[in-house]
């Protein structure tokens, strides 16, 4: 641990530290997962990709699919996070080229100013050195997180030294953010009409003879018999005893054997916003009261504050006391509740603003969430993982079986008691496929395809691979070499294709016919009538929304400045073109943007514009660099450790049970009115 630690005196709030680990791509938090395959991964040193004398491993790629999956359900793609990661990288070693790496002393300085303690109490080591490890493993990789950090933004800061914002941007920028409009504008969305539009045979076959070229089959296409091992049905066969799964119960962490925490609040209402001060001021007298009583307050004494002072009937009649338990939920990191999580039982916050109340809030009790209660949950993950263990161990077996007899149906009956499967549901077979195609059951798999790569003879058979459900078993039963496709192998992609095109040409038709014949905003409604549309409405638009509705919903640069330049009546004469959509825009009534308080804003707008400028310019600065390691070949990325990854992520079986997650507040606090 840095040596100035010894000298530290005060302290404050740990969780400020985690600024450094939001500045990062420390989406790389540390997080140890709680068994099974997955643990296995994040525990591997197996190198995924090196940049530069920087190395990423599959363990560092995992941690950070593992604790990503804690707060979503969907995992994000492997490619995506790597790509993360590399950027990161490069950012550590252009800080270090360039003379920028954060020294012993910045590191110290910054913890020292997190843990300036405003009531006096001296530094606590044992409490930081817990914090740190369970953070980030360990004392000094918490430590090199927030070097990371720190070098980071002395990078930021040096590449965007010269990035300057003139007072017409600013200027230009408030008058766009504060100018309203309503608008009558007509959508023509080519994918609506690519539905209406039934190409016919000759329109088909005559597209495919002028791109045949680009439905040269260039890859060898590969069919495949496979024996399925379904995961679910061996699933079904396992038994677990209440001592099985109460024995894992008690190795479960103490804060997964929560139901949640207790929580009372006394609430202060803010009627007018020229209130706000004097309600504070009042929140405050409140804590003074409340520190009367020392750091801590009982639950009864706390309760007699609110009966007093709460402005909430619902929860100050009852002592403050919220109904309900307060759980972690990261999907809600604005809601106030959440700070009870990182206290102690018995202390209260500072006054919390949210909407247009303020909170002070104490934390209660911890409820124990018993072993009757999770027993289900346990039960399921245990099946889930033991299942996945035995099929995977079954499959690999009937690799090395299917190796040696080459007859798929053989292998299938030999293994069907086991896999508690029908032998006519083992066996599947592909049509010819190549790299991307999608495939019946299977849609497009990365896995599969890398798993029949090595399958060039008839009859070759290869290892287990991962699909959705369980493991296949493939077997080479035909081969076509590249080759000019026919017609009818690539029929549907010339389907979609032609109907694509023609939508694209009846669409530029379509928008620039409905703006000629509207000379103003009122005439667009008759004018998309006569195409078979509808005009649709906007009241008090500002530039940054949306038009449309649903996914086709969108704007664009151009489309903004299209809007931003019209006058009330005036409409685009040229249809806006954003993705493959076209909009006409017409301007009912515009009201200009209130001058009277750019004065207020344009401190805050100047700040803002800077920091966008030079995200911008920090963003094309890591990618020329990219591009130029790429070019020497300092970027190198292994598919095969990636690969595993992918193969653990289409299993995704969970290891632990899934908790309830915290109060859903989409709007308020648990318990607002």
């Amino acid at each position: 641990m840095l040596k100035f630690f010894r000298k530290v005196e005060r302290t404050r709030n740990f969780v400020i530290l985690l600024f450094a680990f939001i500045l990062v791509l420390s989406l790389v938090l540390f997080y140890s997962p709680s068994g099974g395959v997955q643990e296995n991964l994040t525990r591997s040193d197996e190198i995924a990709a090196t940049v530069g004398s920087e190395r990423i491993t599959i363990g560092d790629i995992a941690m950070l699919q593992e604790r990503l999956r804690q707060s979503q359900p969907q995992i994000l793609p492997t490619s995506y996070l790597l790509e993360s990661m590399i950027q990161e990288k490069i950012v550590r070693i252009e800080a270090a080229r360039l003379g920028l790496t954060a020294t012993d002393e910045e590191i110290a300085t910054q913890i020292r100013e997190a843990n300036q303690s405003p009531d006096g109490q001296p530094f606590d080591k044992k409490r930081y050195e817990q914090n740190a490890i369970q953070q980030a493993g360990s004392i000094s990789a918490y430590e090199e997180s927030i070097r990371d950090s720190i070098s980071r933004q002395k990078l930021i800061a040096y590449v965007t030294a010269g990035v300057r914002v003139s007072e017409e941007e600013i200027l230009n920028d408030y008058k766009r953010r504060n100018t309203k409009f309503n608008l009558t504008y007509v959508p023509v969305n080519t994918a609506d009409l690519t539905e209406n539009i039934t190409p016919t045979d000759a329109e088909l076959k005559d597209y495919f003879e002028k791109n045949k070229k680009s439905y040269y089959i260039s890859s060898p296409q590969k069919k495949i018999k496979y024996v399925f091992f379904e995961t679910a049905k061996i699933g079904e066969t396992l038994k677990f005893t209440d001592e099985e799964l109460k024995a894992a119960y008690d190795k479960l962490p103490a804060d997964k054997k929560q139901a949640g925490m207790r929580v009372q609040e006394i609430v202060l209402r803010v009627n007018k916003p020229e209130d706000d001060a004097q309600v504070l001021q009042k929140a405050n007298e409140i804590i003074e009261t409340l520190k009367k009583s020392g750091e801590t307050i009982t639950e009864d004494k706390f309760g007699e504050v609110a009966k007093g002072q709460s402005e909430k009937p619902s929860t100050a009649l009852n002592g403050g006391k919220v109904e309900g338990l307060v759980r972690e939920n990261p999907n809600n990191p604005t809601d106030p509740y959440q700070r009870i999580l990182s206290m102690k039982e018995g202390e209260f916050t500072e006054p919390l603003k949210f909407g247009s109340n303020y909170y002070i809030l104490r934390r209660g009790q911890s409820v124990a969430k018993p072993f009757e209660d999770t027993k289900r949950e346990i039960e399921v993950s245990r099946r889930n993982s033991k299942a996945y263990e035995a099929n995977a161990a079954l499959a690999t077996k009937a690799s090395e079986s299917l190796k040696k007899s080459k007859d798929p149906q053989k292998v299938a009956e030999e293994f069907a008691s086991q896999t508690n499967m029908n032998v006519a549901d083992m066996i599947r077979e592909t049509g010819f496929v190549k790299p991307g195609d999608e495939i019946d059951k299977l849609g497009i798999s990365q896995d599969f395809e890398q798993g029949i790569l090595s399958l060039n003879k008839v009859n070759d058979v290869g290892d287990k691979i991962p699909i959705p459900g369980g493991f296949a078993i493939p077997m080479l039963v035909g081969k076509k070499d590249p080759r000019e496709a026919e017609f009818d192998e690539v029929r549907s992609q010339v389907v979609e294709a032609v109907k694509a095109k023609k939508a694209r040409e009846e669409v530029d038709k379509i928008a620039k016919k409905i703006a000629s014949e509207s000379s103003s905003a009122s005439d667009l409604s008759a004018s998309a009538k006569s195409e078979g549309l509808e005009a649709q409405e906007a009241k008090d638009f500002i530039l940054g929304s949306p038009l449309g509705g649903g996914p086709s919903a969108t704007t664009s640069e151009a489309l903004e400045d299209a809007v931003f330049a019209l006058k009330p009546g005036e409409i685009t004469k040229q249809p806006v073109k954003v993705g493959d959509n076209w909009f006409v825009v017409g301007v009912n009534s515009r009201e200009e943007a209130n001058m009277e308080n750019f004065p207020k804003e344009r401190e805050q707008m100047v700040r803002t514009k800077l920091n966008e400028k030079r995200m911008r310019v920090f963003s094309d600065f890591l990618a020329s660099r990219k591009l130029a390691m790429e070019k020497k070949g300092d970027i190198k990325i292994y598919k095969d450790a990636i690969a595993k990854l992918d193969k653990a992520n289409q299993e995704n079986q969970p290891q632990i049970p899934n908790f309830p997650q915290g109060l859903q507040l989409p709007e308020q606090p648990q318990g607002s009115e």
